[in-house]
This record gives structure tokens, sequence and C-alpha cells, in this order.
């Protein structure tokens, strides 16, 4: 027993020697690379060879980085062109390269060889990597500071994830780098880089390996009932959702992108919405405003309009003109929005798009009612063409009528009316009811006080609504 553990003990101190050898030739050859006298082909290749190892910098792998969020710190080194188009939400862009150099060096590398496009990226990078060094500083910084405020964590180390493309050169050089230079965290590179998240990302709304899923709420409803409205009050109660529009910062109507920042990439839209989906909680129900398959420029991932095409549950939201136009009012044409010089043009600009759909007589009509500030009478103008719009929204996703109808004749038994909230019972057949898959339930929205929705009464009633549902459904397998 003792020979063993002697030989144990020698097997680990070779380990330790042979890891400090390795540090510390890293650093010689690191050095070397720095100074452009005695950078070359060889220098480079060597330096790489040392950072790239598996016992420079431990790998991560991309499930870690999206379940550590906010309590690490994510670097990501690609050019400034590759992280616009996507990248993992919270991720920070210290780029090794700018965008010309990166296509720079991967001509080099094409024409060249490996070494010389080592030489030439090195020859750019050297210049930025103390900047880089101080900016994941500040980032570690922000996210210790972050931790220390009362989310539970301790003030331990922090972990930082650096990601490139394929988890490669870039990646794993800043990773030795940052590595030996920050103090108080634990660096990584995360495996298979921005490319392994990205199918991690297009996978993960759909069925994967098994997980299980939360149940899908649709709430929809016709133009100006506040579905929106409806999705954030449910999220200040507690409630899971996700924010399409949000999201894609566009409201899906020709006149979403008003008073709005500019619509991220379908790429990176999708990311961000894997990453909503998948921190929910699978136990729980999911609120989901009704969508087509693109809000704005943006497309909705296929699994997850899927999933909405099927939910069990679709709640449809029904207003009176009144309170749907009042909605429409504060939604695009409060004061704070109208003070903004960009407002008008663009108003204008939403109206015009709408020529070849509404005729130029009707256009023209609107656009009066707009220079004069009548916006009432603009939202009910417009009422008729969305109306109309979501109707054809429907009959785009009709599904499986028998099912449907199975559906609701099942429905039609159950007593579903309650004098203690403004649900509907569950709807007979109709034009939405065939497009669904699921159950389809009529919501009332009300007035408060002012003429605007009444968003509390509103939010027990969508409650309410599921509450009879689930009561309901374990005796109609339509709804399971």
């Amino acid at each position: 027993m003792s020979i063993v553990f002697a030989g144990t003990a020698r097997a680990l101190k070779r380990d330790s020697t042979t890891r400090a050898m390795s540090r510390a030739d890293a650093r010689r050859a690191y050095d070397a690379i720095l100074d452009a006298r005695t950078r070359d082909a060889a220098s480079m290749e060597r330096f790489a060879a040392l950072a790239t190892a598996p016992s420079a910098v431990p790998r991560a792998a991309v499930e870690a980085v999206v379940d550590a969020g906010a309590r690490a710190a994510l670097v990501d080194v690609r050019s400034p062109g590759e992280y616009k188009r996507g990248r993992a939400p919270r991720a920070i862009n210290l780029p090794l390269f700018d965008n010309d150099e990166r296509a720079a060096v991967g001509t080099a590398y094409k024409t060249r060889g490996r070494g010389e496009a080592l030489v030439l990226g090195m020859a750019a990078a050297a210049p930025r990597l103390e900047a880089i060094v101080e900016r994941a500083k500040r980032a570690v910084e922000t996210v210790a500071t972050t931790r220390g405020n009362g989310d539970g964590e301790d003030d331990g180390e922090i972990d930082v994830y650096v990601m490139c493309f394929r988890g490669g050169m870039r990646s794993s050089c800043v990773g030795w780098l940052l590595k030996e230079r920050l103090r108080g965290a634990r660096v990584h590179v995360v495996e298979g880089g921005y490319k392994a998240f990205r199918r991690w990302a297009l996978e993960r709304c759909g069925p994967t390996r098994g997980l299980p899923a939360p149940r899908v709420c649709v709430v929809g409803g016709r133009t100006g009932v506040g579905k929106t409205r409806a999705l954030l009050a449910l999220r200040a109660k507690g409630e899971q959702i996700i924010d399409l529009e949000g999201l894609a910062n566009h409201a899906g109507s020709a006149f979403g992108w008003v008073g709005r920042e500019p619509q991220p990439t379908s790429e990176h839209y999708s990311n961000l919405v894997a990453c909503e989906w998948h921190a929910l909680d699978a136990s729980r129900w999911v609120f989901i405003e009704d969508e087509g398959p693109h809000v704005g420029r943006c497309s909705v991932d296929p699994l997850l309009f899927e999933r909405m095409r099927n939910a069990p549950l679709v709640l449809r939201m029904v207003a009176p003109r009144e309170v749907r136009l009042h909605t429409l009012v504060e939604d695009y044409a409060t004061s704070e929005l109208r003070s903004h010089p960009e407002w008008m043009p663009t108003m204008r600009e939403s109206v015009d798009k709408l020529v070849k759909r509404l005729g130029g007589d009707r256009v023209r009509d609107i656009r009066e009612k707009l220079e004069a500030g009548d916006f009432t009478a603009v939202a009910e103008g417009l009422l008729e063409y969305y109306d109309g719009l979501y109707d054809k929204h429907l009959m785009s996703k009709r599904k499986d009528r028998r099912a449907a109808r199975a559906a609701n004749a099942n429905a039609a038994n159950a007593n579903a009316n309650d004098d203690a909230c403004s649900v509907q019972s569950f709807t007979s057949s109709t034009t939405e009811d065939e497009a669904r898959a699921g159950v389809v339930v009529d919501v009332n929205c009300v007035a408060n006080a002012s003429g605007g929705l009444d968003e509390d009464l509103l939010v027990r009633d969508v409650l309410c609504a599921v509450a009879l549902f689930e009561c309901e459904g374990p005796n109609d397998p339509e709804r399971a």
C-alpha cells in the first residue's frame, strides 16, 4: 500500500512540475510574440501550442455558460461584425481584430499559410491586448458588485467565459492571457465557441433530449385590446412570459417600429428567445402573445412558433372599441413619444406604407387626421384594416377542423361561466377556433376610471381562465 501511495505522490509531483514548466514556457513564448523583433511564425506556433493545450485553460460547455447568466462574465472576442450578427445574451465584445483585420488574417491563412496568418493576427491584436484585459477586469468587478448586492451568491471567485467562433485560437489565447492577469476570477474557454452556442439556441425551443417544457398559453385578440399590456402585467404579478415583441423592439404592426430602438438581427433575436425559453420553470405555464412567423424584420423561432400553434389554451382578449382606441393612442401617441423629433416623420412613413392595402384616398384621410393631431381618429381609421388582417392571419394557421370541433364540443358541455370575473364560456366553433389546435377562451377587457384598460382586473381574469381550464382539462383528452 505504501508503495502505491509513493508512486501516486511521485506522479502528482511530476504533473505539478510539468504544469509549472508549461506555464513558465507559455509566459516566455508570450513575451517573444509581443516583441515585433522576435515575432515570427515559429514563435507564434509555439505560443499557440502552449495556450491551446488542454491543461492551459479549462473548457466549459455552452449549457454552463447559459445557466451562469448574470452571475458570470462572458467575453466575446470575435470581430464587431460577427458580434453584431448574433451573440450570446450579456456577452461583451472585446474583439481581437476589427472586421478588416479579421478578413485580412483569413486571406493570409488561405494564401500564405497558418504561420504567416498568426504573425499578421498578432501584429493587429498586440496594441489592444492591455485594453482587453482592463475591460475584462471591469466586467468582473461589475459581476462581483451585483453578486454582493443580495442575490444570494457568495463573494468568491467570478467565472469568466471566453468565446470566439469555434472555441479555437482566439478564445484560447485570450483565455490564457486573462487567466494570467485576472485576480479573483476563474477563466474558461467556451467549448465549440459561438458555433456551439448557436446550435444549442436553434434546438432549445423544440423537444430537446426529453427535457420537460412549460405549457404555452397564447394571448390573442385584435389590435388594440392590450395583449402586450396583459403580458407585462402578468410578469409584474410573478407569472412567466416571453415578450416576443419586446425582444424584437417592435410592436408587430406597420407602426411597430415607431419610438423603439433598432431591431436585432433575426439570428440574435432567436438567441434571445432561446435563452428566455431555457430560463422558464417547466412546471408552470408560460404566456406568449399571439404572433405570426415574423415580428417586424425578426423571424420567430420555427420550433417555438409550432409550440404556439399547438398551444393547449388560447385566451382571446375582447375589448370595447373605445378601450381599443384609448390603448392604441396610449401606445403610439403619448406626449413623450410625440416630443421626439422623429416621431411625426416615422408615423407619416408608416401610414404611407399602407397605400397599397388601404388605397390613396383612405391614406390621405388618415394623414390629414395625423397632421391635425386627431390621434383617436387615426386609430379608428386603421382598426378596420387591422381587424381584417387579423382574420387573414388566423386563416393562414388553420388546424385540423375535426380536432378543433371535438374540443369545442367537449368545452360546450363545461360550465365555464363565473359571475366573479369577465371570462366568457369556452367558445363555440368559429373561424378562430378552427384555426387553433387548443381550446379558445374569451376574456373580456374592461375600462378603468380613465377609459383605458383595467390591467389588474385583466390579470385576475386571465389567471381565472387558466385555473378553470386546468380544472376541466383532465377530463378532456383534447386539452392535455
